[in-house]
């Protein structure tokens, strides 16, 4: 096993002991994780990184969210590979699918990246018209985003923006300084698409 993936499984196990009490009930209206692929290690560890991620985003954007860790599900099909999806977001049943079974340590990543596509779907962000013009550097990892079966490029690159504002906030700034700013704006006053496009028009970055 690589070392780091050792190291950060154990901390994230502990993680997982301490707060698990605390979110039993958690602080966030409607929040609920079930953890469908048992007591495994891998289960174990992305259970504990989603459990951590959700305390970094505001509570606005997970209220009445379920999520599931639950690799069979069928929402993830019948084709296994490199190519497969990690985590899905289904409006439907407001929930966010994470697999365990491939790639458990980037859980808070596919997480966070879901709740963006959560968020650019529900808060009427379709509409910015603001976020649609801001641009990353070629070469970036936002300009090489590219979308999943039934979703928008615009849509995919907002939820990669806000997956790297929770999880790499550096690179973000590097990467897409005006992406990053209007992601900034997001995280710390909340609302919706119209809010947060005002505050970005009202407060460029410099």
């Amino acid at each position: 096993m690589d070392p780091q993936f050792r190291s950060r499984l154990i901390a994230a196990i502990i993680l997982l002991i301490v707060v698990c009490s605390a979110f039993s009930v958690s602080p966030v209206a409607g929040f609920r994780l079930e953890n469908r692929d048992g007591n495994g290690t891998e289960a174990a560890l992305a259970e504990a990184l989603v459990l951590q991620q959700s305390t970094k985003i505001r509570n606005e954007y997970m209220e009445n969210l379920t999520v599931y860790i639950d690799s069979r599900n069928e929402v993830f099909g019948e084709q296994d590979g490199p190519g497969t999806a990690l985590g899905l977001y289904v409006p439907e049943e407001n929930a966010i699918y994470i697999r365990s079974d491939q790639h458990p340590e980037r859980a808070d990543d596919v997480f966070a990246e879901q709740v963006g596509y959560r968020v650019y779907h529900t808060m009427g962000f379709e509409e910015s018209t603001v976020f649609s013009t801001l641009a990353a550097k070629p070469g970036s990892y936002l300009a090489g985003v590219s979308a999943p079966a039934g979703e928008e490029r615009e849509a995919a690159v907002f939820a990669g923006a806000f997956m790297l504002y929770h999880t790499s906030p550096d690179l973000l700034k590097e990467d897409a300084p005006e992406v990053y700013a209007y992601m900034d704006l997001l995280a710390k006053n909340g609302g919706d698409a119209a809010a947060v496009d005002d505050l970005y028009t009202n407060n460029p970055p410099a």
